[in-house]
């Protein structure tokens, strides 16, 4: 796409007219694609999945792995090998959700061999700072499996990171070994001690483990337990599967879980992915009492579910994700959050939750979206609109965008607050002959307002990445607007590729 021989006045209103009509499509997208009665934090827009929630402040937090990358840029998650980065939003009414990017990814983590980051925890507040606790596969990507996973700590001065590894290497147990380990929580016990619970970190085991933290929360104090959950339902399907979490409420502790089924006929519950749960009066259990169904299957039923529970303004919640309907089949799925009320019955038991039924919470059908402009990283590939960009695998399973001159990305609703200092972003290049090129940040469409730019020069190889900093000049970059990246230069590969970008960030002002 060319505007260069068009006055300012007819380039903006062009953009702005193709800019209403894409949103609308957006819009007429999303309305075919969820059900009316569904209700996600991130419609037509970010896969997400794995979510953990809870409260800080009076703000309810919620983490959610990435589940590559959008529906504007769907790409192969063959054995969810895909999934590089973890995300962190924030609500107070649940109609208005704020995405704050990247707070930890794969290429933050030396010994993440196999390019998968699994479901964990974040945001957990002690001694000053934020806690995060995320699995990562060992193996290598190149086989045809789910993996062995090793679990890591990491810290942050700051709830939305960057996340720190704190050892170098996985947390250990007691005699030395790494821990092995899926899903990864932070729970209080009855004392108000921080414990640990994960799941087996070899996918074909199925074990649930639970130990008490040091205070300093990177370490543990004693021997893992291993919990008695239900391995068998009266129908032979196996009973847990993997994503235990525990919560109390009153003088009952619950253990939700995913577990799998099979169709195994008449009298047995349909074939798919549920979320169920068994109460105890002990954290350790035994929770190993007939299993009750949380989360049914969403439409289908083969795609998985998983879920998060947490209490905001004293009252409960569930985090679960759905799959997406893929109108273009790439492999191993694609998922999106929706966040619900979660009933405890006056008896003790849990209101079930069929998917495709579920208004979820706050006004029905409601969701506004914005990208918090201080992210720590804001992906390239989490573009809503692109023009002469291509996507290529970077490094630890992120991609890249490879831009040609005129090339842009635009993401829209950033919110700037009261303005940004200055922007940076990580970029590279295999063309050493670049000439007078250059990275533009444009406020509302590609020839919007100018606001920055950061000169590029001819670089080393595709994954040889330079982050770049540039001041942000415009007093009107407050408040919300869309954000348009453009490539301008010369010197390009001869498809005309310029450079590379994998992510960006503004600091403020």
């Amino acid at each position: 796409m060319s505007f260069f021989c068009i006055s300012a006045k007819s380039r903006m209103q062009s953009h702005s007219l193709a800019d209403a009509l894409r949103r609308i499509l957006v819009v007429l997208t999303i309305a075919t694609q969820v059900a009316p009665a569904q209700k996600l934090i991130t419609p037509g827009y970010l896969f997400n999945s794995d979510p953990t929630c809870r409260q800080i402040g009076d703000t309810f937090y919620l983490f959610t792995t990435q589940d590559p990358f959008t529906v504007e840029f769907q790409r192969d998650n063959t054995f969810f090998r895909g999934m590089y980065a973890y995300h962190a939003f924030t609500t107070t009414d649940f109609d208005h959700w704020v995405d704050h990017g990247s707070i930890l990814t794969g290429r933050d983590v030396s010994w993440n061999g196999g390019q998968a980051l699994w479901d964990g925890d974040a945001g957990i507040p002690a001694n000053g700072r934020f806690y995060a606790y995320a699995p990562f596969r060992r193996n290598s990507a190149a086989e045809a499996n789910y993996g062995r996973y090793d679990v890591g700590v990491f810290t942050s001065t700051d709830v939305f990171g960057r996340y720190r590894d704190v050892f170098g290497a996985p947390m250990k147990n007691a005699d030395g070994s790494p821990l092995e380990g899926l899903s990864p929580a932070v729970i209080r016990g009855d004392d108000d001690s921080p414990y640990l619970i994960w799941g087996s970190g070899d996918t074909d085991k199925h074990e649930v483990m639970l130990a008490r933290l040091k205070p300093n929360m990177t370490e543990l104090a004693e021997k893992p337990h291993l919990l008695a959950v239900p391995k068998k339902d009266s129908c032979g399907n196996l009973g847990y599967f993997e994503s235990p979490l525990l919560f109390k409420s009153g003088s009952n502790w619950y253990l939700t879980y995913v577990a799998y089924k099979d169709d195994k006929g008449p009298g047995c519950d349909s074939k798919g992915s549920y979320v169920e749960y068994a109460v105890a009066d002990s954290m350790f259990g035994p929770f190993d009492a007939p299993a009750r169904t949380l989360v049914y299957p969403a439409a289908g039923g083969q795609e998985s579910v998983q879920q998060g529970v947490c209490e905001y303004r004293g009252r409960w919640y569930l985090a679960y994700h759905v799959p997406y309907d893929d109108v273009i089949p790439y492999n191993d799925h694609h998922q999106q959050v929706a966040i619900t009320s979660l009933t405890i019955l006056p008896d003790g038991s849990l209101r079930s939750i069929h998917p495709e039924d579920d208004p979820g919470v706050g006004t029905a059908g409601v969701t506004h979206l914005t990208l918090d402009a201080f992210a720590p990283r804001r992906e390239a590939a989490e573009f809503q609109i692109r023009s002469n960009a291509e996507g290529e695998k970077g490094l630890a399973g992120e991609y890249q965008m490879k831009l040609k001159d005129g090339g842009y990305l635009q993401f829209h609703n950033v919110d700037f607050g009261n303005g940004a200092a200055d922007f940076r972003a990580e970029v590279s290049s295999e063309n050493r002959g670049l000439k007078d090129t250059t990275l533009e940040v444009r406020l509302d469409n590609p020839a919007g307002e100018l606001i920055g730019s950061i000169k590029i020069e001819g670089g080393e190889g595709k994954t040889a990445y330079r982050i770049l900093t540039g001041p942000i000049s415009a007093s009107s970059a407050r408040g919300v607007h869309d954000l348009c990246l453009i490539a301008h230069g010369k010197g390009g590969d001869a498809q005309g590729h310029l450079f590379n970008l994998t992510w960006f960030a503004f600091t403020k002002r």
